[in-house]
């Protein structure tokens, strides 16, 4: 006798080729699918014949999950699909055909949390942890964070000198070496960690450098080194903005929200491990969990004095820098786009307003690291702005040029020497590094 079509189908979906041309094999199969076809019989024959109304479904579902002989967690008035299946009075295709979905069923017994409930449960979840996010920061996160009303213009001007985009152990020697002998030979009111200052691949979604991942403890080690070296011999202001790749406030709340009994933990708080209070370190923070209490900003980052925006930045168009004037409305400056930049105001109104793209700190082996057999058109630099109390600013990039490398500032110029190499990408290397002089 043929097979069927139906029988066919079955077989295939039985086993695979191997098994359906052994004769053993698919007997096995057959009895356990007459086994299994029998089971469901013998549960239909003991259930109620009689179509059951939602009243009874209703009952018979409460009966089941309070029913201490067949439910073990009677207590908790649990009760699952398979449970109901075997100790109901009527077979589960009723519910299904009345309620669609069992867990469905389940709520309108009461059985069950109603949709609005959860919604409701949810929001408060949401709503507590960012209480205790708040909590932690409130200790130790805003103490650090610079408060717009507290930072003044001393004199005529505030000088600020900037590097951003350094992505940790990728840093540039030369543009670093250079900062620090600009910071010693103009004093600047202010020294500014405008974003990226690390790159955090471990933690991070954006993609990584193939073959370069360094561990957490590595790059929080090595901007503490960078943020001594920068205190070193310096009493101005130091600030540090929040970056795409940077991890204050993504550990923040990774610590209260996913371990929040390590909060407690002193090595692992935030300000300790970034070495906020060691270095006497300003966050620029505006825009985030981390924005001063009371004076969270519109828009990310920091107007400082009330007037000059400073954010890291997310404008990565050739005229990034006209995008970021238009879209702040006055002065300021950002990195990100790891290109230097300059736009200024084009009206009446407008024309006492620049905005600066600060280059990158970064060694050009990151763009080459990102971007394998493609020229990136990157810079590397730093920023120069002079703040005056009406909020406009005389600023400009200083970005690396020349054969040997050379970075001229406020007509100072330093020499990249020859013995300066780019060291390996790992540790905290930049310990050993000599200090080069200003021409």
């Amino acid at each position: 006798m043929s097979e069927t079509p139906e029988q066919k189908v079955d077989q295939f979906l039985a086993a695979p080729e191997q098994v359906r041309q052994n004769a053993v094999e698919m007997q096995k199969a057959r009895l356990r699918k007459a086994q299994e076809a029998a089971r469901v019989a013998q549960e239909l024959a003991g259930k109620s014949q009689a179509p059951p109304t939602i009243e009874d479904m209703l009952a018979d579902l409460i009966r089941v999950a309070d029913d201490p002989e067949t439910n073990p967690f009677w207590k908790f008035r649990t009760l699952s699909r398979k449970r109901y299946q075997l100790y109901g009075h009527f077979p589960v295709a009723h519910v299904d055909r009345e309620f669609g979905q069992f867990e469905h069923a389940k709520q309108v017994a009461g059985l069950s949390e109603q949709p609005g409930t959860r919604l409701w449960r949810a929001r408060r979840a949401a709503q507590s942890r960012a209480e205790h996010a708040e909590r932690y920061m409130e200790r130790h996160v805003r103490p650090y964070v610079q408060r717009a009303r507290d930072l003044r213009i001393v004199g005529d001007s505030y000088l600020l000198l900037s590097i951003n985009d350094t992505h940790s152990q990728m840093l540039c020697p030369f543009v670093w070496s250079a900062f620090l002998q600009f910071r010693d030979a103009l004093q600047p009111d202010g020294l500014l960690f405008n974003g990226d200052t690390m790159d955090c691949p471990q933690v991070s979604r954006h993609p990584k450098i193939p073959g370069w991942t360094p561990d957490l403890q590595s790059e929080l080690d090595f901007q503490d080194e960078m943020f001594r070296q920068a205190r070193e011999g310096y009493a101005g202001d130091i600030f540090s903005t929040g970056g795409n790749h940077d991890l204050v406030d993504r550990l923040a709340r990774h610590l209260t929200q996913v371990d929040p009994y390590l909060t407690s933990l002193r090595c692992l708080r935030v300000d300790e491990l970034m070495g906020l209070e060691r270095h006497r370190v300003r966050l620029f923070h505006g825009g985030t969990i981390m924005s001063p209490a009371g004076e969270e900003d519109a828009k990310t980052g920091f107007l400082m004095f009330g007037k000059y925006r400073v954010h890291h930045g997310d404008r990565l168009g050739r005229r990034a820098a006209q995008e970021e004037l238009k879209a702040s409305g006055r002065s300021g400056q950002s990195g990100h786009r790891h290109v230097a930049d300059m736009a200024y105001g084009t009206s009446e109104l407008t024309e006492g307003q620049s905005w600066m793209c600060v280059p990158m700190g970064a060694r050009q082996e990151v763009g080459r690291s990102y971007m394998r057999g493609v020229s990136t058109g990157w810079q590397r630099g730093i920023g120069l702005a002079r703040i005056f109390p009406d909020g406009s600013a005389h600023q400009y990039p200083v970005v690396v040029s020349g054969t040997p490398e050379r970075m001229t500032c406020e007509g100072m110029t330093v020499m990249r020497p020859d013995w300066m190499a780019d060291p390996k990408p790992e540790g905290v290397w930049l310990r050993d590094m000599p200090k080069i002089q200003v021409m």
